[in-house]
């Protein structure tokens, strides 16, 4: 989430303030026990998440692996992108291409069975999800207004915001935390959506503050609310329709979404916690234009479509990266530690990305018929976006 950043601020004695300003005991109790274990977003382990609900995954979940004779990255290039990923706090790295594994490893005492939190890169299988909603007739177009799947803003200028808008993070939506510096107190309506009670009232809160489709910001809640859609226009449960359409069919492991109260809601705008293999067949399926082991998974159509430099933002798509972000030879001062920064234009031209906090990465080169899968509890001392593509890249035979 974005508020993460100020979980290096919080004071001694917040947690004293919660129980005179808090009417929620679920905050109460999540957020104290996040305080007093002394957790951030990256280091709070998956049994944290309480509670949280399967997403049900398919019975064959081994992935493909390269023989020798068919490896086209040279072992040299292989063991400098291993080197600085380690170097970085990685726990793994897994490097697919033309459809197999040609390299895997896990540090810090982690392995295939290991659960980790991806973060943001949830938002890309939110996109993967809504494709299927409309595929299956469930949601009309990109071009529905909220309001058809929202009826509490029907008849508001809120309303009108297309599902489109909120794939390209230009909805116009105000930030939920904004004017609190993301810092994590009780009083940030951020910290209180999170470790509270009731995932879904905070978004309909969210006020107007520009017109829908012109301006790229970047909001954690333009996500949420989709997945309230989705929800909504499926008639099924998140876990449910995630697992029928995506977790099942490509033979992923099991996974479980984090709820707001027993049976309620998923926040589904991060935190689908499962394991890394998972993330590189995800980032195949999308090299393959929604193809799995020949049959169609999601539309290509629509894996075109998500991967369209929207207006707005020609680095975006819908709930995914696209090409060069912040490309500069020195690390600005400024920027915050978990801006993104890269030293050089990425290698290929046609990178996309699944980006997650604390660097989780998917980084898929269509050219190339790469995939690369990043994970990391930890974060890293010194990262540069492009520099493990790059030497990926520029190693392959």
């Amino acid at each position: 989430m974005r508020y993460a950043r100020s979980l290096l601020l919080l004071l001694v004695g917040a947690p004293l303030l919660i129980a005179a300003t808090s009417p929620d005991p679920v905050f109460d109790k999540r957020f104290n026990s996040f305080i007093d274990a002394g957790y951030d977003a990256l280091t709070a382990p998956p049994e944290w998440f309480d509670p949280t609900e399967r997403v049900a995954g398919g019975g064959d979940t081994s992935i493909p692996v390269a023989a020798p004779s068919t490896k086209a990255i040279a072992s040299t290039a292989l063991a400098a992108a291993a080197s600085y990923a380690e170097a970085q706090g990685s726990t793994a790295l897994i490097v697919m291409r033309d459809g197999a594994v040609e390299y895997e490893h896990y540090w810090r005492d982690n392995g295939p069975d290991s659960v980790f939190n991806p973060q943001s890169m949830s938002k890309t299988v939110l996109a993967l999800l809504v494709g299927a909603a409309i595929a299956d007739g469930k949601i009309r177009s990109v071009d529905d207004p909220v309001e058809r799947y929202v009826p509490e803003w029907r008849g508001d200028p809120r309303g009108k915001i297309t599902i489109e808008n909120l794939l390209n993070m230009a909805s116009g939506l105000a930030q939920l935390e904004e004017g609190f510096g993301y810092e994590l107190t009780p009083e940030n309506p951020a910290a209180r959506q999170h470790f509270g009670s009731d995932f879904h009232a905070p978004i309909l809160t969210l006020r107007a503050k520009v017109p829908p489709g012109q301006t790229f910001d970047y909001n954690n809640n333009g996500s949420n609310l989709l997945g309230l859609i989705v929800e909504r226009a499926t008639g099924e449960r998140y876990a449910d329709y995630l697992s029928r359409k995506l977790w099942a069919p490509l033979g992923l492991r099991d996974a479980h979404l984090y709820l707001d109260k027993p049976e309620g809601h998923p926040i589904t705008a991060c935190c689908i916690l499962s394991h890394p293999r998972d993330w590189a067949k995800i980032g195949q399926l999308i090299l393959q234009n929604g193809k799995w082991e020949g049959r169609e998974i999601v539309p290509a159509s629509w894996i075109a479509a998500m991967i369209k430099p929207s207006a707005p933002y020609k680095g975006y798509g819908y709930q995914i990266w696209l090409g060069d972000q912040k490309v500069e030879a020195e690390r600005p001062s400024h920027l915050a530690p978990d801006d993104s920064w890269q030293s050089e234009p990425f290698a290929a031209p046609d990178i996309i990305a699944l980006r997650g906090h604390g660097f989780q990465r998917v980084w898929i080169i269509p050219s190339k018929k790469l995939v690369i899968m990043r994970a990391g509890k930890s974060w890293p001392p010194s990262w540069n976006e492009a520099l493990i593509p790059n030497i990926l890249i520029r190693g392959m035979k």
